[in-house]
């Protein structure tokens, strides 16, 4: 493939050579492991080669078009890479507010501006920009977790907006009632301990309440079914037989 570097980025036409080809990297290995990256780009052919090597190695890749997405404060992810190649100098280095850890794509021509944050020039070699997102994701493995990470819960692609009361899968929100979100909140708060039918309905009813433990059946057969949650094969909530219930591993 050649280069065709009289093509301006802007208006869509071919990218640069060292970032468009993928060439050696292959099938890739099964992925007993992955990471989140949240990948956020108004024009999202201009990163396709990068998004195909992120999946090859094994990340898990969620793109959006734009910043202001109201769901994305609500993702959990490893990291938040932006697309700033086709803003001007001043705006390419805005925060990122809502991510912890973050990295701007920024035009060659942007590179050179003054500023905080962690930046790659794209168009750019694919193997260096991978080297990159790896040092930065790889952060989340041994960093302490924020102060405010208390508002949130999180077990797999599900993430629960303790302030908010609010639950994500995989980004869409999920409309539980508040049984369904105390219930599902205190699986989660236990840890992946096992809760007795009889604890939950205290938990949730208290001491006086005298209604049959299927009451907590009722709720957690709802709950599954708005998770996508098969019984059989628990992704979200495992049934400990004759005791109650717990957070699938």
């Amino acid at each position: 493939m050649q280069s065709i570097h009289e093509n301006d980025p802007s208006t869509g036409g071919p990218e640069d050579d060292a970032a468009d080809t993928l060439d050696g990297f292959g099938e890739g290995a099964f992925c007993e492991t992955t990471r989140r990256v949240v990948l956020i780009s108004p024009f999202p052919a201009a990163v396709r080669s990068l998004v195909m090597a992120l999946t090859i190695r094994c990340y898990d890749v969620l793109v959006f078009h734009h910043e202001n997405d109201p769901i994305l404060p609500a993702l959990q992810s490893d990291l938040v890479i932006v697309d700033r190649t086709r803003s001007v100098a001043d705006e390419s280095l805005k925060p990122v507010a809502f991510a912890q850890n973050a990295l701007l794509l920024v035009h060659a021509s942007n590179d050179t501006a003054v500023g905080e944050g962690n930046r790659f020039v794209w168009p750019g070699p694919l193997r260096s920009a991978l080297a990159k997102i790896e040092e930065l994701a790889s952060r989340n493995d041994s960093s302490p977790a924020p102060a405010s990470a208390g508002q949130w819960l999180r077990h797999k692609d599900v993430v629960m907006d303790l302030k908010r009361i609010t639950v994500h899968k995989a980004g869409s929100k999920i409309e539980l009632t508040r049984t369904e979100f105390d219930l599902f909140k205190m699986l989660l708060a236990n840890g992946g301990g096992v809760l007795t039918r009889q604890e939950m309905m205290t938990q949730l009813w208290g001491d006086g309440y005298f209604g049959g433990s299927n009451s907590v059946d009722v709720h957690i057969k709802s709950l599954r079914h708005k998770l996508g949650d098969d019984p059989k094969r628990p992704e979200y909530i495992a049934t400990v037989r004759g005791i109650g219930y717990r957070i699938a591993d």
